[in-house]
Formats: structure tokens, C-alpha cells, sequence
């Protein structure tokens, strides 16, 4: 059976710093678990200036080098960004959950829920937009995303939060020209 022991330790002005729990095996000494499901979250509010810090999070939390991490970047800004225009995680008090998980071949999984429809509008479902005028601002976002990702979809139901999800290979070599 194992005890568990709770450390107190202090830093160098002498103010305790916070208490954490370790298991003991018997040797004394902390030991490290993998511990939990492998998945990082996040929950980010519906302020366009937090697409910083979600970049940020994606590329620490990827723990690839930060050239590789690019189209992990730019897939969470535009599942996010997604989020934040067709959906209550873009009116005050929204939010967006982001996730990410190591699969195995190299893959990252990353995936954004939103806070479900606006109130007051229909639900939309992501789809890739039929290619228009090139001359036209938005509706490249999916496009990108499929572009960049092995393989993207979304869970969820119509009128409720939604989970838009893509698989990515940062190794994978970033294509030259886009048709988006």
C-alpha cells in the first residue's frame, strides 16, 4: 500500500510555496505518474485579443519545435475564430474549450467546442463553403483546415455546443500552394 505524504517546501525568501501531494514507493522520493487522460484543456473567453495566448498554448502544448507548429497554430486560430463568429462563444461571457492529444504516427489531435448557437439564430454546421470569388473576404477558414490536417469533422448535434476536431502531422511538409 502506498502512503501518501504531503511536502511543504519554501522558496528562497522563506514563504512556503503550495502544498502537493506525492505518492511514496517506499524510497522517499517523488515519483512520476503519467497520470490523468493525455488530453490538455483550455477554456478561452470571446475576446478576439485571447487568439494570442490560444496560439501560445497550441504551440507549448504541441512540445514540437516551433517551425513544425505551424499549422497547428494556424488550424486552432481558424476552428477558434469559427467558433467565436457563428456562435454564442463569440457574444459577451462566451467561451471556446480547446483540447489537445498526442495520437500515435505523429499525429496531434486538437479540438474546439463551442457554446452551441446564438440565441435567437439557427444552427450551422461546419462544411467546406463551395470554392466562390476569390475576391471574397472569409469562408477559406475549413478550407485550411482540411488543407492542413490529415483528417477533420465535427461531433456534436444541430443546436447544441459543437466539437470541430483535426488531426495533424506537424512533421508533415506544409503544402507550397493552397487553391483556398
Amino acid at each position: 500500500m502506498m502512503k501518501r505524504k504531503v511536502l511543504i517546501s519554501v522558496n528562497s525568501f522563506g514563504v512556503p510555496r503550495p502544498r502537493r501531494a506525492v505518492e511514496d514507493g517506499g524510497s522517499g522520493l517523488p515519483r512520476r505518474g503519467r497520470g490523468g487522460t493525455g488530453v490538455r484543456t483550455a477554456f478561452f473567453g470571446s475576446q478576439v485579443s485571447q487568439a494570442a495566448q490560444i496560439r501560445s498554448w497550441c504551440q507549448r502544448g504541441s512540445r514540437v519545435q516551433a517551425h513544425l507548429a505551424f499549422p497547428l497554430v494556424l488550424v486552432v486560430s481558424e476552428l477558434v475564430t469559427n467558433a467565436w463568429t457563428h456562435t454564442a462563444s463569440g457574444a459577451p461571457g462566451g467561451r471556446v474549450r480547446v483540447q489537445m492529444r498526442h495520437l500515435p504516427d505523429r499525429l496531434i489531435h486538437l479540438a474546439v467546442t463551442d457554446d452551441g448557437p446564438r440565441p435567437g439564430r439557427s444552427a450551422h454546421l461546419p462544411r467546406l463553403s463551395p470554392q466562390g470569388d476569390e475576391l471574397h473576404v472569409g469562408g477559406r477558414g475549413l478550407h485550411l483546415v482540411d488543407r492542413l490536417s490529415v483528417e477533420w469533422g465535427w461531433n456534436g448535434a444541430p443546436g447544441t455546443p459543437l466539437t470541430v476536431w483535426a488531426n495533424i502531422d506537424p512533421y508533415a511538409p506544409v503544402p507550397e500552394t493552397a487553391e483556398v
